[in-house]
């Protein structure tokens, strides 16, 4: 599931540690879930939110996240209701924390071999986001255990075509690959 989306880490944008950050991340992520329930194409530039945080890296993120919402959501009027389908989407434009999110209540309310198949992607949709932050070691180690649990229940994933958990797979190796000085030292 490869992003068309050349994948951007905005400098001094960290919603691990900054909370600022986390809440425009969140805040973005929530309207883009609205915006797919209304089966509508992002289109306004969220300007109560850009006069909250006008400086950088706040409004460099902002704007990021609303072209890649727009291109996003406009690929996503074809996929229907699927919510596997739309993450899928979503990670093609490397959205991968909202991918996650859309994920997150379709595998809260799953069961059995596709709940714990759902769970192994949103792992895996967690490994880019820790890349993305630059936090190498987490996202190795989370994805060996995506890959463990998507080896074992990818294929009970409803709509997992339009995953291509195979192709997923051979990408979380490569990320597991990584050699040991590119990642950052233990704490």
């Amino acid at each position: 599931m490869t992003s068309v989306a050349q994948n951007r880490c905005i400098e001094g944008f960290d919603p691990f540690t900054d909370r600022p950050s986390r809440t425009v991340r969140n805040t973005l992520s929530e309207m883009l879930r609205d915006c797919l329930g209304r089966h509508k194409i992002f289109s306004e530039v969220p300007i109560d939110l850009l006069q909250g945080y006008p400086q950088p890296p706040y409004a460099d993120y902002i704007r990021d996240r609303v072209a890649r919402y727009r291109a996003a959501t406009r690929d996503a009027l074809s996929a229907g209701d699927s919510p596997v389908a739309r993450a899928a989407i979503l990670w093609r434009h490397g959205l991968y924390f909202e991918a996650h999110e859309v994920l997150e209540p379709y595998w809260q309310a799953a069961v059995g071999r596709e709940r714990e198949g759902l769970k192994g992607l949103i792992q895996a949709a967690g490994v880019y986001v820790h890349r993305e932050a630059g936090q190498d070691k987490a996202s190795v180690a989370l994805a060996r255990k995506a890959v463990d649990r998507l080896r074992q229940y990818g294929d009970a994933i409803g709509d997992s075509g339009q995953i291509g958990i195979e192709r997923l797979l051979a990408e979380l190796a490569l990320v597991m690959a990584l050699p040991a000085d590119t990642r950052e030292p233990d704490p």
